[in-house]
């Protein structure tokens, strides 16, 4: 009996049988509004601070599998971080103008001095 030789399970059986593999699976089923049940796979694999993601879609009209590598996965990482700062930032500039449209005092004034005659170039 040979084994399959398709990428998805190449590379799976490659790193469920690493010892210092890390595993987390997800399933995740998203119905729509018909009534159609869509359910994803989500296994993920950390080895060597790189992760590999296995993705599974099953629907009623059939299945796909896709590895996705640790540049995807890590690029997907990045693009989640600056998401995040994006927000974090608009939300500091509202509050912020916020304060400032109630003549509330913004920040501190005399630390920010401080710092301003620090790092003033001589």
């Amino acid at each position: 009996m040979a084994l399959p030789r398709d990428e998805f399970t190449a590379t799976r059986r490659d790193l469920d049988n690493h010892p210092e593999a890390v595993k987390a699976q997800s399933r995740i089923d998203v119905a729509d509004y018909y009534g159609n049940v869509t359910t994803w796979v989500l296994d993920l694999f950390r080895l060597e601070g790189d992760v590999t993601a296995f993705v599974q879609r099953m629907g009623n009209d059939g299945g796909q599998r896709f590895v996705i590598p640790p540049a995807v996965t890590s690029a997907i990482g990045r693009h989640q971080q600056a998401l995040v700062t994006k927000a974090r930032r608009r939300v500091g500039k509202r509050v912020a103008a916020d304060k400032l449209a109630r003549g509330e005092q913004v920040g501190n004034p005399e630390a920010l001095a401080a710092h301003r005659r620090k790092t003033r170039r001589k």
